[in-house]
């Protein structure tokens, strides 16, 4: 089973952030276990807007719970932090559930929402479903439930990666008209409670 963490920041010199992470940072989480790793700015987003999401993958939660400390142990990481003015809001972990295409592009959505526990067979029979009216207008998406994360706890999350945000909302607003989704939607009990649209820094 692989689980993501999801660490939001606030971040003073975003310039200067990224540059350290595309210097040394991605890396530093690639060598501590992170089968991969992003940041991403939030655009639209409510109060989230302008926050810095970075979102790495591990093979175990013990893998995920250790990463932090090491990273803050590292000299060139605590200096460069510093002098980017970056501030930890909040850290959550959740559980990948299932994975279509490829999760790279320039912008991305993450839609929360609330539902019934679907079964592993129930999952992947959805995946396949929602990336089938997607995929015209995605280059991956990634499916997660929150595990460990404040009020979010249990919550359905889908992160959805594209080059072009038109193109995904167009798929998107598509996919949620059509009679079966809604059925499909309506028979778990799925409530749509939020969208951050962002753009990958990183």
């Amino acid at each position: 089973m692989a689980y993501m963490s999801g660490l939001i920041l606030r971040v003073a010199d975003v310039d200067r952030f990224v540059a350290g992470w595309n210097d040394f940072g991605k890396q530093q989480f690639l060598d501590l276990g992170a089968t991969s790793a992003r940041i991403s700015q939030s655009v639209f987003s409510g109060e989230d807007a302008g926050n810095i999401g970075l979102a790495s993958e591990w093979d175990s939660i013990d893998a995920a719970i250790e990463h932090p400390a090491a990273v803050r142990s590292n000299p060139e990481t605590a200096e460069m932090m510093k002098a980017a003015g970056v501030e930890t809001l909040r850290r959550s972990l959740l559980v990948i559930q299932a994975t279509r295409g490829s999760l790279e592009g320039k912008y991305g959505s993450l839609l929360v929402g609330t539902g019934d526990l679907a079964t592993p067979e129930q999952t992947e029979e959805n995946a396949e479903t929602f990336w089938g009216q997607m995929q015209e207008g995605a280059n991956g998406i990634q499916w997660h439930q929150a595990v460990a994360a404040g009020a979010m706890t249990g919550a359905y999350l889908t992160m959805t990666l594209s080059d072009s945000l038109d193109e995904l909302m167009a798929a998107s607003q598509k996919m949620f008209a059509q009679p079966e989704i809604q059925q499909l939607m309506a028979s778990q009990n799925f409530q749509l409670t939020g969208r951050n649209l962002f753009k990958v820094l990183g």
